[in-house]
């Protein structure tokens, strides 16, 4: 059905479903089992060079390496095979000084024409009087190649918004007003105990909402979903990406429905008219998108809009339990 016959009958607005198994892969994890995975992309469609640019992180088992190593994909099509992806960056935790590396985000400022990303680690040691904790940090450079973690510079920590981690950060910009949503948690994760003497989990990860005139200060956080029993449902929710589609937002974000889904969770869609109240529309026994493997993870997707196609970039759950690096596509007018 076309786009425009989606309107006419009363249909605004809709993000179309995609199917994870049919997807392509673009990378694949360091090993095969358990904890190997590659993804947590953040990619963008880049008009002067004609090419798709992908982030992703590789991550070995918890006591190996983790989230060691981090790179920038590029290829002119989305659906080629991960031989056909160009590495055109490259960066180790050792680089950053963190214990691991995890979802960042990748966007070029159209205004300066330079390329930013902001990386998500965890610090291997304390900081600027500030102990060691998940923080986002940011480079800056005229071309992908010349990004260097030896020229980070802080933007987001937790102690500016007195919360036990900044991570995970989705970037977009908005009528000139940089945004970013990322994954963050207050310093206690529980409500308890009641009147019954129980003591109920707060959950251990919430969606923040900054805002920032350049990109670079980011001087406030809003929380703006909250799991446990009276929010979103679950332990932990975790922005993946943002669409908007004829004057509605999509969010897709990953959430764990116990502490035990950390590693494995599920993709679920939110609406918004205004991108501050967020809906959600999907149960946690329902994601919007599973594999047909191990879990069912399909987790950070990223979105990009070009022309009529909508192109989904997403980790996914192998049968062996590893997660690899896929790419998917939808037309909006078939």
């Amino acid at each position: 059905m076309m786009r425009r016959e989606h309107n006419e009958q009363g249909w605004w607005g809709v993000l179309p479903r995609f199917n994870p198994d049919e997807g392509n892969v673009i990378a694949e994890p360091p090993g095969e089992g358990v904890g190997f995975w590659i993804g947590a992309p953040s990619a963008v469609y880049d008009p002067q060079t004609a090419r798709f640019y992908c982030y992703l992180r590789a991550r070995w088992p918890l006591g190996d390496r983790r989230g060691g190593m981090c790179r920038i994909l590029s290829s002119a099509d989305p659906a080629a095979p991960a031989v056909e992806w160009e590495t055109v960056w490259e960066a180790t935790r050792e680089q950053f000084g963190a214990n691991s590396i995890e979802r960042s985000a990748l966007i070029r400022d159209l205004e300066s024409g330079e390329w930013r990303l902001y990386v998500s680690s965890e610090t291997a040691q304390a900081y600027d009087r500030n102990p060691a904790t998940w923080r986002v940090d940011l480079l800056q450079a005229g071309s992908i190649g010349k990004l260097e973690p030896r020229e980070r510079r802080v933007v987001m920590d937790a102690s500016m918004y007195g919360f036990t981690h900044v991570k995970d950060p989705v970037v977009l910009v908005v009528g000139g007003e940089w945004l970013a949503l990322t994954s963050v948690a207050w310093q206690d994760q529980h409500l308890g105990p009641d009147e019954n003497g129980l003591v109920r989990s707060r959950g251990r990860g919430m969606i923040a909402l900054h805002r920032s005139i350049d990109g670079i200060d980011f001087p406030t956080a809003q929380v703006i979903a909250e799991p446990g029993q009276h929010g979103w449902g679950g332990i932990n929710v975790r922005p993946s990406s943002v669409a908007y589609l004829d004057g509605c937002w999509s969010m897709l974000f990953d959430e764990g429905a116990g502490r035990a889904d950390s590693y494995d969770e599920q993709c679920m869609l939110a609406v918004s008219t205004d991108f501050k109240v967020w809906r959600r529309l999907t149960p946690s026994h329902a994601p919007w998108v599973r594999s047909s493997h191990a879990s069912g993870s399909v987790r950070y997707v990223d979105v990009v809009v070009r022309g009529d196609t909508i192109h989904y970039f997403y980790e996914y759950a192998r049968a062996d339990r590893a997660h690899e690096l896929r790419h998917a596509a939808v037309s909006l007018t078939k």
